[in-house]
């Protein structure tokens, strides 16, 4: 018995031309985290899932230079994180998370750049997975976000600023007494004008204060060294007295002044994590991953008061589509399987093809020059999905009239290609093989599974291709798709939900699973924290049959319930996230048991997070998101084995942000949409 990395499905387009060379045409990026300035005025950036470091002019129109490949040496790095411009010597820190070190890269105005030393792996020290860094007055400190301390605690290290290790910080003692503040995967880090640290303490959605002896410095505003009631935080900058924090609000940078009093937010990002001051005026850059892009912005943040949210303006971004033929983007769910050894997709017409890919790639850059500088944040990024919506359906367009499609559709591995709005599928599981295969979908597609219902459907028009049911996170609308064999595509068949609290309502939806023994449609209702259980009449018609589960941590409550599979005999498996176990309820909704507990492991029934979950041969799977790792367990909760991995190299199927798993046919496919790309394990019993 054994479960081993097989491969991977997702072209890496990564290579660069000669440099120096436009970033317009030649960028694709990969979640791109940490940005820094130079001395000499050059944008630095963290091209995290391609492992390397990319530098920019101060314009941000031409990249310089790309150091670093994936691997363990003394230029490699297995996911580069955060990046840290020495304020005084031509230096540039890098936290390089996956390899549990952090490097010091000197550059010269010519930019030539070589490593200086490398430091945090030493057994003394042994980072776990150094993320924020900052300097100040010759000392060094870095956020130990994965540190495993006595109560699980994480930690911040101190070093000098050439990396000899110095000491730990595994609490925050507040300066007036009181119970200590302790860390939980911090991320970020930033320092305000007196040298106090800032940490972006994520585990318990905080931004805590502190010296560099450990002691608490009180926000004012709040009586508590920490700010609080934030939904996130991703990363925090103090930026123009102000401590801005990505992520304190959903899909916006919350606005703090140095007292810890609200002032408002910044309105019209994604999922924001880096923010770095650049050597304009009320200029900033801010990275964003999951749009794999690079942002110039301009801001004044001393006019924004009294709670209240603005836009800022958008003076730049880099980072091509993630649209190449092959090539994913925030990939979250599969379904299907792998059977065949060649594919039979061919194009009808590629110099067409590639003609129109030209056409369309022409009218992007004459889309993206008609934005003027300045643009507010919220409507460059509506334009930029409206622009992209537009090409999704020309490109189908194009397919249907050129009428490419694959010759096996009830035989393949259909992915949830989330980024680029649509479906895309392979019939050999190569590399390379990915291809669209339906219309456009609406932004937020997310979980996805496979009916077949037990007879044709009044309205089928493929009954030998099975439905695929898709939830989607941001509306709450389940779709059903049903395949077309006229156009090759996937066209809905019906919906149902909303968003909402009600019964037929859904909040944030996940996970989907089939009942095998009745077509039941189960639903990870996670933002409402049950699930649910619809059914299609004989006439296709979808109803809700019944919901079980509430919030709270008691047996028949749920945390974040993410993913659900249902074995032969109706019993469901849930992965009840933010409580850390396994849920198992009957085919009623009655609850049965319950396994696993809080805690790092990667060998054990401990879960940080677990995400997804599914079964096969009375076996099940399961993602724990924060231990990178695959569990393997009998269906009566005993641990068996697993695999792990935490980094973004491609050859050895490791993970950085996991998401929603599918078995079948003894191989796990388990796509990671941090490093877009669906990796195939192989379970051997």
């Amino acid at each position: 018995m054994g479960i081993s990395y097989h491969s991977y499905i997702g072209t890496t387009v990564d290579q660069l031309p000669q440099l120096p060379c436009s970033t317009i045409g030649h960028l694709s990026l990969s979640t791109p985290v940490g940005s820094c300035v130079d001395k000499f005025g050059r944008v630095w950036l963290a091209d995290t899932a391609h492992n390397r470091v990319l530098v920019f002019d101060s314009d941000m129109d031409q990249i310089l230079a790309s150091f670093g490949t994936v691997g363990t040496g003394p230029e490699q790095f297995n996911m580069p994180f955060r990046l840290l411009a020495h304020p005084d010597k031509n230096w540039v820190y890098v936290t390089d998370i996956g390899n549990f070190r952090v490097h010091i890269l000197e550059y010269t105005e010519r930019l030539e750049i070589k490593p200086v030393k490398i430091f945090g792996d030493e057994p003394e020290v042994a980072l776990r997975g150094p993320n924020g860094i900052v300097v100040h007055d010759g000392k060094l400190c870095v956020a130990d976000e994965f540190y495993e301390g006595q109560q699980s605690q994480s930690r911040l290290v101190i070093f000098s600023e050439d990396g000899k290790f110095e000491r730990s910080i595994e609490e925050i003692v507040p300066e007036k007494g009181g119970d200590p503040v302790h860390l939980l995967w911090p991320q970020g880090l930033s320092l305000d004008k007196a040298g106090n640290i800032y940490i972006s303490n994520t585990g318990f959605a905080t931004v805590v204060r502190c010296n560099w002896q450990g002691q608490g410095v009180e926000f004012s505003a709040t009586g508590k060294c920490y700010i609080d009631g934030l939904a996130l935080s991703r990363g925090v900058s103090v930026i123009q007295n102000r401590v801005l924090i990505p992520g304190g609000l959903p899909n916006a940078i919350s606005v703090y002044d140095l007292n810890g009093q609200f002032m408002g937010s910044l309105d019209g990002f994604f999922a924001p994590v880096q923010i770095t001051e650049f050597t304009g005026t009320n200029t900033l850059l801010i990275t964003e991953p999951f749009l794999a892009s690079l942002q110039k912005h301009t801001v004044n943040l001393a006019t924004l008061k009294g709670g209240k949210s603005r836009a800022t303006k958008v003076l730049k971004s880099v980072g091509d589509e993630r649209d190449n033929p092959g090539q994913l983007h925030f990939v979250t769910s599969v379904v299907g399987d792998v059977t065949n050894t060649q594919s039979s997709y061919s194009s009808n017409a590629p110099l067409f093809e590639h003609w129109v890919e030209h056409q369309l790639a022409l009218q992007d850059q004459l889309l993206k020059v008609m934005q003027p500088p300045g643009l507010p944040s919220w409507l460059s990024i509506a334009l930029s999905a409206q622009t992209e919506w537009v090409q999704r359906w020309q490109q189908t367009m194009v397919r249907i009239f050129l009428n490419d499609k694959f010759e096996d559709p009830e035989d393949l591995l259909w992915m949830m290609d989330s980024g680029n709005y649509q479906l895309q599928a392979t019939e050999d599981g190569k590399s390379d093989s990915a291809r669209p295969i339906s219309l456009p979908m609406l932004p937020g597609s997310l979980g996805i599974a496979s009916l077949t219902p037990s007879k044709p459907l009044p309205g089928q028009l493929d009954p030998e291709v099975p439905l695929l049911v898709v939830s989607n996170y941001l509306s709450g609308i389940v779709t059903i798709l049903q395949y077309n064999d006229r156009l090759g595509e996937l066209v809905p068949y019906t919906v149902f939900g909303g968003l909402g609290t009600g019964d037929e309502q859904l909040n944030q939806p996940q996970g989907i699973a089939i009942d095998p023994t009745n077509n039941d449609i189960l639903i990870a209702d996670s933002g409402n924290n049950r699930i649910c259980r619809w059914r299609l009449s004989d006439t296709g018609g979808p109803f809700l049959v019944h919901t079980f589960g509430q919030l709270g941590s008691e047996h028949g409550e749920f945390h974040t319930p993410s993913d659900i599979t249902v074995d032969a005999q109706g019993t469901c498996f849930i992965t009840d996230q933010n409580n850390n176990r396994i849920e198992v309820y009957d085919q009623q909704g009655k609850w049965l048991r319950s396994f696993g507990q809080e805690g790092y492991g990667t060998d054990s029934e401990n879960f940080l997070l677990p995400t997804s979950i599914d079964h096969e041969n009375g076996y099940l799977f399961v993602s724990d998101l924060v231990n990178r790792a695959i569990k393997v367990f009998t269906c009566s909760g005993e641990y068996m084995e697993s695999f792990s991995g935490f980094g973004a190299d491609r050859e050895k199927g490791q993970l950085w942000l996991p998401y929603l798993l599918h078995v079948k046919n003894s191989k796990v496919y388990l796509p990671d949409c941090a490093l877009n790309r669906v990796n195939v394990y192989q379970f051997n019993i």
